[in-house]
């Protein structure tokens, strides 16, 4: 392996083993890619302080030749992977290095001491500039076969991303699958020159284009793709299948971008297409994840002050501005919009500074799509969390538009994430605070305010993460996990339509956490440790059926990656605290350390005199 290669720190408790990565540079953001290599790795991304960095984990390892074997074939070391695909690099006089893919037929075993996958490869793509958010194509369209790619084959065998930059840019990259070699990261042309491995030379078989048009950087970017085929098109553009990114910022009250990019034949620098004055900032914006010609195109642009609104880009409302360009005039349509709830007048903080307490909606912290879009989750800061029903997907929900409006639209589920503090016997858990007069010193603040020490000086921090998981067959329906970051809160829904379905008799809302049908519980994540640091995002990596996605949790410096154990999930009940204990607190294979033993007997001890007391 190469000496940059990250080595993890690894701590575990009764609910998770957590792999804990520190970092030489601050990261912003971080995606886990839907597919892996083709030599079996997981592709993780984040966005640095200087550009991204790619990271392959586990899988295959680079088969080692002998001396005898590698000396005929001086440009392909001992190790090597396929960056074969074609590249913009022209000008260069020496010969093009080739890359070729060569990996051990199995995996290597894992090491008993080290039961987790090892970092293979990491790659830096250096764009002088903070890459702030980072986004990639809907799963879907990732994941498609055959038939289903429909002119996305020129980026079939390749990453591709877009990162929103510092610098006010976007860049849109198409980068190889397949890890480099230790042998071309190593080329003598980069210890001459190092800026022959900067981004956009093809040195790593990458393209880079620049999207530009923002006067500050952008706040979330999103991608899809356009297969030139839709009933709402008229006559809209080439039919030819393009990637569509959209850029939200708070340029005047609140910008939104649209850029199309041909796969085929991509220009170095594109303009935006489409650009639409947001009646406020928006907080986060995606695609809807679905296939479909009717759906691809629509847009969730989530506001901060208590609206989500769906935008397609397809179903033009043109309106001619003077002194506007023509393709700049074009705009699409507000389809829908889902409004939430009003503030509790009972509500101790503000949600912004500036805001009075129990006036306005509730802000909303972030919105996705689910139910392969077909229907909206939303966070709000208060910690209540709800799903919108846009085409009647709910259980025993008529196939109808089941969507009602008004001064706010009704949910279809709704229920409260866990914070540290007392739940209620009934119904829907609230956020309070003490009364109580104390000093209000850092620590004491932090334990007082709801979600940690926000309060008034600043907005609640967090992200809705949902992925798709594997079916156990091809017939059977796939299922969707979320995961809610809110502050210093970590909850996790394994399965939505199984907790959607045993809510669906209670009105929607009910005890979130003491549900006791097989994957169908809220569960929280407890034990997440960052060394100090405030969590900047989290992600989900999946994995194959049946095991359940990984957590990606970003520090500043660092980001950790939590494998929640299966045996918590399936919890019965009844089961005896002290068979917990012995068979889920292990240290090393499982096996309890003289410390861990002392501990377990300590708290059976302590059990049996509980039950003593009680009879």
């Amino acid at each position: 392996m190469a000496g940059d290669l990250l080595q993890p720190r690894v701590t575990r408790n009764l609910q998770n083993t957590q792999l804990s990565y520190e970092l030489p540079h601050r990261i912003h953001t971080a995606k886990a890619y839907p597919i892996k290599s083709p030599n079996g790795s997981t592709i993780v991304l984040y966005g640095h302080e200087n550009g991204v960095r790619i990271i392959w984990r586990g899988g295959r390892a680079f088969k080692i030749l002998s001396e005898a074997s590698a000396a005929p074939k001086k440009t392909n070391g001992a190790t090597a992977a396929v960056i074969s695909l074609d590249s913009d690099d022209e000008g260069s006089a020496a010969p093009k290095f080739e890359d070729k893919p060569e990996f051990e037929e199995d995996e290597e075993e894992q090491d008993p001491s080290k039961p987790y996958p090892a970092i293979l490869q990491t790659l830096d793509l250096y764009f002088g500039t903070d890459v702030l958010h980072l986004a990639l194509l809907p799963a879907p369209a990732i994941k498609a076969e055959g038939s289903s790619w429909r002119g996305l084959e020129p980026v079939k065998n390749k990453i591709v991303f877009t990162a929103a930059c510092a610098d006010n840019t976007l860049k849109l990259v198409t980068l190889p699958l397949t890890p480099p070699s230790p042998e071309s990261k190593a080329r003598p042309e980069f210890r001459s020159t190092f800026t022959e491995a900067f981004p956009g030379k093809g040195k790593w078989g990458e393209t880079v284009v620049s999207l530009i048009g923002h006067e500050k950087p952008s706040d979330g970017v999103a991608m899809t793709a356009d297969f030139g085929k839709s009933p709402y098109r008229q006559d809209y553009g080439s039919t030819e299948t393009q990637i569509v990114v959209a850029s939200h910022s708070r340029e005047v009250t609140g910008l939104l971008l649209l850029y199309r990019i041909s796969v085929k034949s991509p220009e170095p620098h594109i303009k935006s297409f489409q650009r639409i004055c947001l009646a406020s900032p928006a907080k986060s914006i995606s695609f809807n994840p679905s296939l479909s010609g009717e759906r691809s195109s629509q847009l969730l642009i989530a506001h901060t002050t208590g609206t989500c609104r769906i935008y397609d880009y397809l179903r033009l409302s043109t309106k001619h501005e003077e002194g506007s360009e023509t393709d700049e005039a074009q705009r699409g349509s507000f389809l829908l919009s889902l409004h939430a709830g009003f503030q509790n007048t009972k509500d101790q903080h503000p949600p912004h500074i500036g805001m009075h307490a129990g006036f306005g909606r509730k802000s909303i912290v972030d919105a996705q799509w689910v139910s392969a879009g077909a229907a909206v989750i939303v966070l709000f800061s208060d910690g209540e969390w709800a799903v919108w029903d846009i085409e009647g997907v709910a259980p025993n929900a008529p196939k109808v538009n089941t969507i009602r409006g008004g001064a706010k639209t009704e949910y279809s589920l709704t229920g409260f994430i866990d914070a540290a503090t007392k739940s209620r016997a009934s119904g829907p858990q609230q956020i309070t605070s003490s009364k109580t007069f104390a000093p209000m010193t850092p620590s004491t603040r932090k334990a007082t305010e709801p979600f940690g020490a926000k309060g008034l000086s600043s907005s609640v921090q967090g992200h809705i993460s949902v992925v798709e998981i594997a079916a156990a067959s091809p017939t059977s329906q796939s299922e969707e996990s979320i995961v809610f970051w809110l502050g210093e809160n970590y909850t996790t829904i394994p399965s939505l339509s199984k907790y959607w379905a045993a809510n669906s008799r209670k009105g929607g809302s009910g005890n979130l956490f003491n549900n006791n049908s097989t994957g169908s519980r809220m569960l929280r994540l407890d034990g997440i440790d960052l060394q100090g640091e405030r969590c900047s995002g989290i992600e989900q990596i999946t994995k194959p059926y049946p095991s359940s996605p990984e957590i990606l949790v970003l520090g500043e410096h660092r980001f950790a990656i939590l494998t929640t154990r299966k045996s918590t999930k399936e919890l019965k009940p009844r089961q005896p605290a002290e068979r917990l204990a012995l068979t889920e607190k292990s240290g090393n294979n499982g096996e309890l350390d003289v410390l861990g033993i002392d501990q377990a007997l300590t708290r059976m001890d302590q059990s049996r005199r509980g039950k003593l007391f009680q009879t």
